[in-house]
């Protein structure tokens, strides 16, 4: 195998001109060959879709690979037009947390700011009033500057079928990253599928609910 070879064709199918599996599970992947006439085939690792490889196609991932431009960093945006504090390179944003008592949330800064409190009671009076604000501060810095979160509220409750794109969802349970629904599909076995931008997708079953979510920043 051309390691040259391998290279132009993985820069193929990281940019516009990659081929796609025809059964919807996005880009083929490049991978070893023996009996493609390049030694590499485009295979789809789900359903096993295989294109060979042969000198043609080098050429025009040569020349694909010529003309691939950046990725563009994922456009999520909160209704004012900025970017979401904790938006990451993949699309998701980091969130930080909240426990909820029905529709009223509670910040993890408060929980971060009685834990300082309580811990520091037994040990001397005076403590607490130093360490309950220096508690909320860290978590502060914390979720601005170190690991960046974006405060975000779970709303309700939809079936996946029925999301539209540009809304907002939690990707996983109750808590965790949000990802804003650019389309939506099903698969063979009739899972909905739910892509984000950024290309993420998580599968869901018809009429499993789904948080939506209201992104404060």
């Amino acid at each position: 195998m051309n390691s040259a070879d391998a290279r132009v064709m993985h820069a193929m199918q990281h940019g516009p001109a990659a081929y796609h599996c025809p059964a919807g599970h996005g880009p083929l992947r490049v991978w070893p060959d023996a009996n493609a006439p390049a030694d590499l085939s485009l295979v789809c690792t789900r359903c096993g879709h295989r294109i060979m490889a042969d000198a043609t196609l080098i050429e025009s991932a040569e020349e694909a690979a010529s003309h691939v431009d950046p990725e563009p960093i994922p456009m999520v945006r909160l209704p004012d037009g900025a970017a979401p504090r904790g938006l990451r390179p993949d699309g998701t944003v980091r969130t930080t947390g909240w426990v909820q008592f029905g529709k009223l949330p509670v910040s993890s800064g408060f929980w971060a700011a009685s834990a300082a409190f309580f811990a520091t009671v037994p040990l001397h009076p005076w403590l607490p009033v130093v360490a309950t604000p220096l508690g909320y501060l860290v978590w502060k810095w914390c979720t601005t500057r170190w690991r960046p979160s974006s405060q975000a509220v779970n709303t309700r409750r939809t079936p996946a079928e029925d999301l539209e794109p540009g809304q907002h969802i939690r990707l996983y349970g109750t808590a965790g990253p949000v990802g804003e629904v650019s389309a939506t599909g099903a698969d063979a076995q009739g899972r909905i599928r739910l892509r984000v931008v950024g290309g993420l997708e998580v599968l869901r079953r018809p009429g499993q609910p789904v948080w939506q979510v209201d992104l404060r920043n």
